[in-house]
């Protein structure tokens, strides 16, 4: 069988060249469009439709470098925050599209000014307040007019990412390069819970759980982290994973399901000879479930996707496991992401846009989901649901344990000495009296 390449489970829609490198940049992806920074001080929409062929729609309003860009939520009226040194800025895309086609100027509304460089936005699921991460704090903003909602400030170092939380408004976690993770009141301003130094790299990525109130948090060397997020808000650590061991869990049992030169993942690439292992940092974290009918992946919940600079990984947190590795190989025009942004498209499918590390270049790939179902589907049949898992007990059954019930033997009955009167266990005396008065009658 031939390998298959990574075109068959990325589909590349289009590919835009940008001024300069774009990899330490927020894009911005939702299901109907894309957002790329284009001259540096503006920005391009683009439809995430097949077939495109209408002109993207520019933006104009900054005076510095788009640092920084963000859709919220809501699908029918697409909103897009962005953010340089001089502003952020909120337009209503459905709005500028009506201003262009009146001959007018698309405009948007100036919510902050002079925050510093802005590296990273989030809107809250409702898009009324936005937070903009520049230097060692998070400036929370209202989403509707300029004013200033309340400055976070605890990290010892600058904050790579903040989100809100989604099923509370008023939580927000931050992390940085301190390595730290902060969970904060958003209306009081201050610290529910501050996590100790997870790693020796900067924490890059932040993602919620949403179906078991959880979030995951992952490092720029491959290390993943996920915790609970009770009521309470003193954090619990669930599951600790590692990348790149993953991987090479992930290449064992595909060497005992089929030989290298048979494999038809297209992840057989540790083993080459020459090959260099290198970090493998969490750009991108997005949670979703596999739209395949098969039992043993319908049991498993919790998939998360992780972009990283070789490709998407699909881990199952239930389980640990990584289930496929999609590499970004074959004939697409970026070989090394710096970036990752994904969202689901309008026709259900995964869209990723991808910005080169070292080069120009930014894409929009589209997963082939019957090539993704057929991999999930044969990593679902190596996992066979009729085993059953062994566990070794660490200590002996207590003394009451129900189990040892069952395990415990039972002593042999007493053998009765004779007589029919005689019962086990009964006074010897009276026994011997008896024997006396039956031997008299009988005389």
């Amino acid at each position: 069988m031939a390998d298959v390449t990574s075109e068959q489970y990325f589909i590349e829609r289009f590919s835009v060249t940008c001024s300069k490198p774009v990899s330490h940049l927020q894009l911005a992806c939702c299901p109907s469009h894309c957002a790329i920074p284009w001259k540096d001080k503006n920005i391009r929409i683009y439809e995430n439709k097949i077939n495109n062929l209408e002109p993207p729609l520019e933006l104009t309003g900054h005076h510095g470098d788009v640092s920084a860009m963000v859709f919220g939520t809501e699908r029918d009226q697409p909103i897009l925050c962005s953010a340089s040194e001089d502003y952020v800025i909120v337009w209503d895309i459905n709005r500028c599209y009506r201003q262009i086609k009146e001959g007018g100027i698309a405009s948007g509304r100036v919510v902050g000014t002079l925050l510093g460089r802005v590296v990273y936005l989030s809107l809250c699921p409702m898009s009324a307040k936005v937070a903009a991460c520049s230097g060692s704090r998070v400036v929370l903003l209202n989403a509707e007019r300029e004013e200033v909602l309340g400055v976070l400030k605890a990290h010892l170092g600058p904050v790579t990412a903040s989100e809100f939380c989604p099923w509370d408004v008023n939580l927000l976690i931050s992390i940085s390069e301190d390595r730290t993770f902060k969970i904060w009141d958003v209306k009081k301003g201050g610290i529910l819970f501050e996590s100790a130094v997870l790693s020796a790299y900067p924490l890059l990525s932040l993602s919620f759980m949403k179906q078991n109130g959880q979030f995951i948090t992952g490092s720029g060397d491959g290390q993943l982290w996920c915790y609970t997020l009770p009521v309470d808000h003193k954090c619990r650590l669930v599951t600790k994973l590692d990348l790149s061991k993953l991987e090479q869990k992930h290449e064992r049992n595909l060497r005992m399901i089929s030989p290298p030169q048979s494999r038809t993942d297209g992840t057989a690439r540790c083993d080459e000879r020459g090959a260099v292992e290198t970090a493998k940092p969490v750009l991108r974290i997005w949670p979703q479930t596999p739209k395949i009918n098969h039992a043993s992946l319908q049991q498993r919940g919790s998939y998360v996707w992780i972009g990283s600079s070789d490709g998407l990984c699909l881990l199952d947190l239930d389980t640990s496991e990584l289930l496929s590795f999609l590499p970004l190989k074959g004939d697409l025009s970026i070989s090394i992401a710096g970036s990752w942004v994904i969202s689901e498209g309008l026709d259900g499918s995964m869209r990723c846009l991808v910005s080169s590390l070292f080069e120009t270049s930014v894409v929009l790939l589209v997963v082939n989901g019957v090539r993704l179902d057929e991999l999930c589907l044969r990593m679902a049949k190596s996992f066979s649901v009729e085993e059953q898992l062994s566990v070794m007990p660490s200590s002996p059954l207590m003394t009451t344990s129900p189990l040892k019930a069952e395990l415990a033997k039972k002593g042999p009955k007493p053998q009765r000495k004779g007589g029919e009167t005689g019962a086990p266990g009964g006074n010897p005396r009276e026994h011997k009296e008896n024997m006396q008065t039956l031997h008299r009658n009988a005389n």
